[in-house]
């Protein structure tokens, strides 16, 4: 269905006058690390690296990973990207008197053999160098988890299956690798990495072991070559790589190449499954003269099928020649799992009984031709995806001119590669499997349902193609991986259960062949869904829908109604696409489609509560629809469904149950798609925001950056999915006082949004009124009033005046108002945000605080402290009854308060909240958000006659203060320091900084006060 969206994700409850709730300090700036690691011990060989110590002017050291004779691997913080890296730090002979530069080519060509692939399964490397002493240095993907060796080791032991999927995995790594023309030379389980995410992971391309084996009689190298990945490693005499997993022919002296790859890759399977080597280690010439003899037999208990023991002793064949020819040729091998297809045939045999009723459906369709042979059945995808409709999708992508094209275009190709391949061989088992038994009616009939089950799937695959070729499309090219991820996966065209639940195709042979052509022509509405081609969409859908409906078969029309009200919903029209989506309901209830229906209900809870915005009607609603979906019993439809409900739930603030939907939906995602699908990273997503609206912001933080790991590297960095990621990440680190990190990650959102889907788009919008928040934090209130008047014209005119996130955005925009001395301006602004608030969610929605928060801030502004003390008490009551009397958060109205009531003279009443304020923010490591109360408490004692008690409060706020943040504190500072007579001239300093600040942000009230103040002190 119609995924929520990100857009909703409007500048919430903690935007308010505040550098957020900062957890720690941002990292130190690249000019006050050290520029030189310490130097290793004399005479040592390693390196003695401590944790802070800078190499390459960029990477922080954190920790030691590991460490060996040659070298040691650390894991580093990248400043000029923003994270952690593992780096590999090799000593190249000539750093210890050797000389010969091997080592420094090994590692190079390491690096440019892994920045050439760009596979899931293998570690991407970032960049590569030499340091002053010689080293190398290689900066790799940080993979947070352990070895494949460690992996394999778990207790109790894994079962073969899992063992053989996870090699699966690697192989198709390393396979990658080979068709991109490299040799892995040392694949072995110790260069495999398995994450915490489950994700297997390739490394240690090209021998990056530092030194040459003994007795190498290479001639000494004084450089690195300019291509180092051309130069030339396996010199006369010396052996590369483990001999325990070495061909023989490697051990010989031979050149390595994918046999040898294939032969290390079927050695370290063995010993996973059998938990030893194939040839026991001994010396190299005994080693040698076992794996020149027979190959290895399993132990006598293996669990283990002889179908996978042939196909690893392929792989370890003596003979190079008579091994497997390619790495895929294995795979295939140990992907073809003859009782998984017994157990195929078993299923389906249980449901003869309801097969049987389909034999009207044989009768009619089985003597259609069927072509010369199974065989021939590719070509059934000619035209479809073949070698000129590649071309044709690669000459229309690059024309864009988009930089990041062609590297759309080839993830593209590989993703409709395998969904092609599997559609091939699903296809062909249909047809082998009625060919071997042409009588038997039961086979036949399911047949006929797989086959037209994968028409269908290949229609959608055609429409998608043809799109994709037609020409120059750059959001298309944005969208092109999404889609093709997107398309309907195969695994439902071999579930006979499935397909024989769903509801049977129409008795009427003339009727049936009429459906079954114009499901074909509806099919490509779904591409075009996927593809955000709504306009087009809706126009085909009018063009179909006439056809349709006379024909009266209720999925179809079901069907053809769902695709066009979700077509409606992401073109914005929601009450046309909420009378479409009735008519669904009640079409796939007359065809008793459950599934279907069930997509239905799902889409008009998303309508009513979160695009129209009507929480009280979607109150009604979500008992139904969840009872729909679960009678429907898909998976996919109650991920779906948990995601709109916990949207709603958070809404309202209920975020603990919000969270505990969101980490159903993760948990569902995963089992549907792999933890590396972009479905997978919208969870995530959905999952880190609702933490950090709880103030669980390390949580937050580690599910959106992998949510941001996934997206960039499924779409490549520059998709609108990133800028979703990035954005919110940038409201985290808002959150944690690192304004400039934020502000940059909101830029870099900015721009892809804009660039993507244009400058008037509801995301873009949403951008505006995110940077803009930023921005005022950092001072620049004049830039943040431009973007948030662009954002609210944009969501006035798209959403009308009343919506949510209209008034998100009137909130941005009196803070900026305010940040100007704009009070009244400001105060309005909010006012109006607050009956926006209060008429759709009531008067104790979280959201209704936050600009309570703000309304007193600006009645304070306008010297109305009764009133402003008053708006601060109740939004005070509302957190603490959805938040607890403990979140940190509630130090933003206490502190508010506080100054209120010092203003008011109530001085005792004003100490409590301050001191409050300060200890739920002590609560945290020292960071920025210890600025505000502790500004506040100087004040209070400045007001009460103090200021020599004044100044170690001020001093100490001053310190925690961002310097764009420091105004306000500097000016107070400076009546403090006058007042004591402690320091007069830096007092005049201080005011002088802040009068500075003022002039720059335009802000003629507080200007004017601090110049006066001056002006009588000079």
């Amino acid at each position: 269905m119609s995924e929520p969206k990100q857009e909703e994700r409007t500048a919430d409850l903690w935007e308010s006058r505040t550098a957020g709730n900062p957890r720690s300090a941002p990292a130190p700036a690249e000019g006050e690390r050290p520029t030189e690691p310490t130097p290793p011990a004399s005479g040592s060989g390693g390196f003695h690296m401590a944790p802070g110590h800078a190499l390459a002017g960029r990477y922080t050291v954190l920790d030691v990973l590991g460490q060996g004779g040659m070298g040691v691997v650390l894991a580093a913080y990248d400043a000029r990207l923003d994270r952690r890296v593992a780096l590999k730090l090799v000593r190249s002979r000539e750093a210890d008197g050797g000389g010969d530069g091997l080592a420094q080519v090994r590692m190079v060509r390491e690096a440019q053999s892994m920045a050439r692939l760009n596979h899931p399964h293998v570690v991407s490397v970032y960049d590569a160098g030499t340091l002053e002493d010689g080293s190398v240095f290689i900066a790799m993907e940080y993979v947070q988890g352990q070895t494949l060796r460690s992996w394999c080791q778990h207790t109790p032991p894994r079962h073969w299956r899992e063992v053989i999927g996870a090699y699966l995995d690697a192989g198709r790594g390393l396979a990658a690798a080979h068709a991109a023309g490299l040799v892995h030379r040392d694949f072995k389980p110790d260069n495999v990495l398995v994450g915490e995410d489950g994700r297997v992971r390739v490394t240690d391309f090209g021998l990056a072991r530092a030194g040459s084996a003994p007795g190498d009689t290479a001639r000494p190298v004084t450089a690195i070559p300019s291509s180092a990945l051309q130069a030339p490693l396996t010199l006369p005499g010396s052996v590369l790589g483990t001999p325990a997993y070495m061909a023989p022919e490697l051990l010989q002296g031979q050149t390595a190449n994918v046999c040898s790859d294939v032969y290390a890759f079927c050695a370290s399977l063995h010993e996973a499954l059998h938990g030893r080597v194939p040839f026991p280690m001994d010396s190299m010439a005994s080693i040698l003269r076992l794996k020149e003899g027979q190959p290895p037999v399993p132990p006598e208990d293996s669990q283990v099928p002889a179908w996978v023991s042939r196909a690893i002793s392929q792989g370890l064949h003596p003979d190079p020649m008579q091994r497997p020819s390619s790495l895929e040729q294995v795979l295939r091998r140990l992907e073809d799992d003859p009782e998984a297809r017994r157990r195929t045939w078993l299923r389906m045999g249980g449901l003869a009984v309801s097969v049987a009723l389909l034999a009207g459906l044989a009768v009619w369709t089985w003597g259609r031709q069927q072509g010369p042979g199974c065989e021939s059945l590719e070509r059934r995808l000619e035209g479809v995806w073949d070698a000129p409709v590649k071309a044709r999708v690669t000459r229309a992508m690059e024309a864009t001119g988009l930089p990041y094209a062609k590297d759309t275009a080839r993830r593209v190709e590989r993703l409709l590669d395998g969904y092609t391949q599997a559609w091939v061989k699903q296809r062909v088992e249909v047809c082998q499997e009625t060919a071997a038994n042409p009588a038997a009616l039961r086979s036949q009939s399911l047949a006929l349902l797989r086959e037209a089950c994968l028409e269908r799937r290949r229609s959608q695959l055609q429409a998608f193609t043809g799109l994709l070729g037609r020409g120059p499309d750059p959001e298309l090219v944005d969208k092109a991986v999404p889609v093709a991820q997107a398309l309907p996966p195969l695994e439902y065209c071999a579930d006979a259960q499935a397909l024989l639940a769903a509801a049977p195709p129409p008795e009427d042979p003339q009727v049936r062949a009429r459906v079954e052509a114009l499901q074909a022509r509806v099919e490509p509405l779904a591409v075009l869904l996927s593809a955000g081609k709504y306009e087009e969409g809706l126009a085909l859908s009018e063009q179909l829908l006439p056809q349709v409906e006379p024909v009266g078969h209720a999925p179809l029309n079901a069907r053809t109604l769902l695709l066009r009200a979700r077509l409606q919903e992401g073109a914005g029209d929601y009450k046309g696409s909420e009378n479409t989506v009735l008519r669904a309901i009640s079409e796939a209830a007359r065809g008793r489609d459950a599934v279907l229906a069930a997509q239905a209900w799902n889409l008009r809870l998303l309508l009513v509560g979160i695009r129209q915005a009507r929480p009280k009607d979607a109150e009604v609603l979500a008992p139904m629809v969840e009872t729909v979906v679960e009678l429907a019993g898909d998976e996919a439809t109650r991920a779906d469904s948990l995601q709109v409900r916990g949207r709603l739930l958070e809404n309202v603030g209920q975020f603990e149950q919000a969270r505990e939907h969101y980490e159903r939906v993760l948990s569902l995602r995963e089992r549907l798609h792999g933890k590396s699908h972009l479905q997978v990273a919208l969870a995530l997503t959905d999952l880190g925001n609702v933490l950090r609206r709880m103030g669980r912001y390390a949580e937050a933080k580690e599910r959106l950056e992998r949510a941001l790991a996934i997206q960039q590297d499924t779409v490549g960095p520059t998709h609108v999915t990133v800028a979703h990621s990035l954005a919110t990440l940038g409201i985290v680190f808002k959150e944690l006082g690192q304004l400039e990190e934020a502000r940059a990650r909101h830029e870099r959102a900015l721009d892809i949004l804009e660039k993507a889907l244009g400058p008037d788009h509801l995301q873009t919008a949403t951008q505006l009124a995110h940077l803009g928040n930023v921005l005022q934090d950092l001072g620049r209130y004049e830039e943040a009033r431009a973007r948030d008047e662009r954002s609210l014209a944009i969501l006035e005119k798209a959403l009308g005046p009343d919506h949510p996130s209209v008034s998100k955005v009137l909130t941005s925009l009196g803070i900026a108002l305010a940040g100007l001395g704009r009070y009244e301006d400001a105060r309005l602004r909010f006012e109006r945000a607050l009956a926006i608030q209060e008429k759709i969610f009531g008067p104790d929605h979280p959201d209704v605080a936050g600009v309570l928060i703000n309304v007193g801030g600006a009645l304070a502004d306008l010297g109305r402290y009764e009133e402003a003390r008053a708006r601060q008490e109740r939004a005070l009551a509302v957190l603490e009854k959805v938040l607890g009397p403990q979140h940190p958060v509630l130090s933003i109205p206490l502190t508010l308060l506080g100054r209120a009531l010092t203003r008011l003279g109530r001085y005792e009443e004003a100490q409590r909240q301050l001191d409050r304020a300060l200890t739920l923010q002590q609560q945290l490591e020292e960071h920025a958000g210890l600025m505000e109360p502790l500004t506040g408490l100087g004040m209070l004692q400045l007001a009460r006659g103090r200021p020599a008690a004044a100044v170690p409060l001020l001093e100490r706020a001053l310190r925690f203060a961002p310097d764009e943040a420091a105004t306000e504190t500097r000016f107070v500072l400076a009546q403090a320091l006058w007042e004591s007579k402690q320091d007069r001239p830096r007092a005049l300093e201080l005011a002088t900084r802040a009068q500075k600040d003022l002039q720059r942000r335009g802000n003629a009230p507080r200007l004017a006060e601090v110049s006066q103040w001056l002006a009588s002190r000079r």
